[in-house]
């Protein structure tokens, strides 16, 4: 299950956020040493799951799902033993959205080096760019930290006697490091395939994929990036960083939480929000993590499963169940539109659109497979 790890500056509105995507309450304020975040599995909304339930009416149903985790807002000043165990946290998760303050005057004056005087520039396009830049260059300093020490001890072990894999580590940390003193993130360092599998573990911050979620007021969710201040100069640093903006007004969303679906629908009206936050990001986090959906589709069950992009259909068994993938024959595969214009897997033979594929099929985005195995 894909995990996404929002942080920001504290009183960056990420507890709300963390609220309107799960519908949960996040009312614990991280108060103590004891860090837990707070943490919720979040069923993938997929109109293609719903009509193969239609169509297949299968005994019972299940939805990819993504879990979220709120994790204690980051404090590049805290001590180190609370920076630390906060830290722990962010390594653990797939990828992170960083949940940008748009909406208040408190979160402007924060960020702000050059604002000091605690004037009202809520938006003002130095500093909520800054709020982006400086939580990012602490994840790849972080990050340095992190190589130089391992770089350092691996070259005192392995000197008298380095294992091949040693020597590919070292040159992994080495490209890593002189990358990262040049502030360069570790998403952006082209390692092979051998080097980037030997750093893995260190579960670098800055390598992970990234999604900006720019929390505005309600009143400003439609307005043009250029009549919101700051957001036109968020949006043109997260470009070209590479990281995904996404809109949000948090507070708008987690107040739907409360609602019934007719009065939820009012609301967003009211404000010209078309779609709840949860489809969007959703789609948002599958591309940034290089992620498509494939689907079973039986009379026990219909169920959507998560696949990295240009993964196997091997591989895809493996997601399902490692049994699957040891003993794999092959595959039957039908594409998501073919499947439904046949009625099902019997219509789809009858007019040849299923296929026996072998283990090296790259499998696509929608694919229904049911997979042939003998352990």
């Amino acid at each position: 299950m894909p995990a996404v790890g929002l942080f920001g500056a504290p009183g960056s509105g990420k507890s709300t956020v963390f609220k309107a995507l799960t519908r949960q309450s996040a009312a614990q304020q991280f108060a103590t040493l004891d860090l837990k975040p707070h943490q919720a599995m979040v069923k993938i909304p997929d109109p293609r799951l719903d009509k193969l339930v239609e169509l297949v009416s299968p005994r019972s149903i299940v939805h990819a799902a993504f879990e979220f985790v709120d994790i204690p807002g980051f404090d590049p000043s805290a001590e180190r033993k609370l920076k630390t165990a906060v830290l722990e946290h962010y390594r653990r998760v797939d990828a992170l959205a960083l949940v940008v303050d748009l909406f208040s005057d408190v979160g402007a004056t924060r960020a702000s080096p050059e604002n000091q005087s605690g004037s009202s520039t809520a938006g003002d396009a130095r500093v909520a760019p800054t709020q982006v830049r400086n939580l990012l260059d602490e994840l790849t300093l972080l990050d340095l930290i992190t190589v130089e020490r391992t770089h350092e001890r691996l070259e005192k072990t392995s000197r008298l006697k380095g294992s091949v894999e040693d020597k590919i580590r070292l040159a992994a940390l080495a490209t890593l490091k002189a990358a990262l003193e040049d502030g360069t993130p570790a998403r952006r360092v082209e390692l092979d395939e051998e080097q980037a599998r030997s750093i893995r573990e260190l579960g670098l911050l800055s390598a992970k994929p990234v999604i900006c979620v720019l929390n505005l007021a309600d009143d400003d969710f439609n307005k043009p990036a250029t009549e919101v201040p700051g957001l036109a100069g968020v949006i043109e640093l997260a470009e070209a960083e590479g990281l995904q903006p996404l809109r949000f007004a948090a507070a708008l969303e987690a107040a739907l939480a409360d609602m019934t679906d007719e009065e939820a629908a009012e609301y967003m009206a009211e404000f010209g929000v078309s779609e709840p936050s949860l489809p969007r990001f959703i789609h948002a986090a599958f591309g940034t993590l290089g992620l498509l959906t494939f689907f079973t589709a039986g009379e026990q069950e219909v169920r959507s499963w998560p696949l990295r992009a240009g993964s196997t259909a091997q591989q895809a068994a493996g997601s399902i169940h490692s049994d699957l993938a040891r003993g794999f024959i092959r595959a039957e595969t039908v594409a998501y539109d073919d499947f439904i214009a046949g009625g099902g897997w019997a219509g789809a033979k009858t007019v040849g659109k299923v296929r026996l594929e072998g283990k090296q099929y790259i499998v696509q985005d929608g694919d229904v497979l049911l997979i042939r195995f003998n352990v």
